[in-house]
């Protein structure tokens, strides 16, 4: 195989001889295979494994031998595992499908290996090796289509996409992060098929939606997406791309906060039409907060100052909207396309006369409750909020003036 897969080999040996022993099978599967032709280094990996035992065999088999064992994944026939740093799960050879209307898969359990390959998602991710021996398994081409820079299915692309359509999803991740080209007939029946994508959960949909954006340039996936008519069954609302301006986006927001590049999706709607998107897509509290600070930022900015020219209160209250720094802010107008030039103009000339990287007070809750005596309790929030207020009207404040400010009004 090649020197990835031996060391990962010599890494679980103790599980695999337990499987051998007992007159089962064990095969590495999944990323870990597909990545070890294309990186040198696969760091701490989440390694697959599939197995013709059953799921109670695992658990017997892993058991003695882990330092944690978890079993949420056991009537789908998984059990996961860690043994030190390596964390593992390992699954009866399977299939999956979903009903015509149903969001739960219905599994199916074999003890065939080119059977559970062919239910896999694509070619490039049906190839395994088995731990024991070291043999090589690709039934479905799948090394030669990632040489190639091809994304096929094992089976026909509506089998594959009638089995789980989050793969149309899928499909886009892995034609940007992979460059990997679709074959046309992948393309056509992702058009066709875009309607059951519905039938997703909502998490299911919103995890693979972050991991595109979490790829340096996910463009090529959008591109994909809005091909075959899925962006507007994901997000709710129809959106005209503009290709050009996604690579701008991509370019300058950091791969690290695909929350925030998700937000520009949603530039220039209302409030309403934000919050009924974020629902949909089961959206965590955080990331909803976030991603409404940024989209009412960027439509704060595209609306311009109150009068004729920005003020710098108006400056201060946008960066502390958004809870971004002077020059991820600027980023975040840039790749949004904004004509912003009299707020970047006004930023700069503020940013040159005050420091803008907290708006909080220099006073903690801790300084207040002695300065005044107070105990823990709602008043100090009271008071920081109000010290906030006056920043961010006025400016800076020192610490010494916020103790004078604060014991003029709340002292005794």
């Amino acid at each position: 195989m090649n020197e990835i897969i031996d060391r990962l080999r010599n890494l679980i040996s103790p599980v695999t001889e337990r499987f051998v022993n007992e007159q089962h099978t064990l095969f590495l599967v999944g990323g870990v295979v597909r990545d070890s032709f294309i990186h040198q280094k696969i760091e701490s990996p989440d390694l697959d494994l599939t197995t013709n035992a059953t799921p109670d065999q695992i658990r017997a088999l892993v058991e003695p031998l882990a330092d944690a064992v978890w079993l949420q994944g056991e009537r789908f026939g998984t059990i996961g595992l860690r043994i030190g740093e390596i964390r593992m799960e390992i699954t009866t050879h399977r299939s999956e499908s979903y009903a015509t209307s149903s969001r739960k898969p219905s599994v199916t359990f074999s003890s065939n290996l080119e059977d559970d390959l062919s239910r896999r998602d694509f070619t490039v991710n049906a190839m395994a090796v088995e731990l024991d021996s070291g043999n090589f398994f690709d039934p479905f081409n799948g090394k030669s289509d990632l040489e190639n820079k091809i994304l096929r299915t094992p089976l026909s692309p509506s089998e594959s996409f009638n089995d789980d359509p989050l793969r149309i999803l899928r499909a886009a991740r892995f034609s940007a992060g992979y460059e990997l080209q679709p074959v046309q007939e992948i393309v056509d029946t992702a058009k066709d098929l875009a309607e059951r994508i519905l039938i997703v959960s909502a998490e299911r949909i919103r995890e693979e939606v972050l991991k595109l954006l979490s790829l340096e340039n996910p463009t090529k996936g959008f591109e994909f997406l809005e091909k075959v008519n899925l962006l507007s069954k994901i997000l709710s609302f129809e959106l005209n791309l503009d290709h050009q301006n996604l690579n701008q986006i991509f370019s300058r927001l950091p791969l690290d906060d695909p929350v925030r590049r998700f937000s520009i999706f949603f530039k220039g709607l209302s409030k309403k039409e934000v919050k009924e998107s974020l629902h949909r897509l089961r959206m965590s509290r955080e990331e909803s907060r976030l991603i409404e600070n940024v989209v009412d930022f960027l439509n704060l900015v595209s609306n311009g100052p109150k009068s004729v020219k920005w003020t710098d209160e108006e400056i201060r209250r946008s960066l502390d909207l958004n809870q971004l720094n002077v020059e991820e802010s600027i980023n975040l107008i840039e790749a949004s396309d904004l004509n912003a030039k009299d707020f970047l103009d006004s930023l700069e000339s503020l940013k040159s006369r005050e420091n803008l990287i907290s708006f909080e007070p220099s006073l903690t809750a801790k300084e207040l409750m002695v300065l005044l005596n107070l105990e823990p309790g709602p008043l100090v929030g009271e008071i920081l909020r109000w010290l906030k207020e006056l920043r961010l009207r006025d400016g800076p404040i020192s610490a010494d003036e916020e103790r004078e400010m604060v014991l003029a009004r709340w002292g005794k």
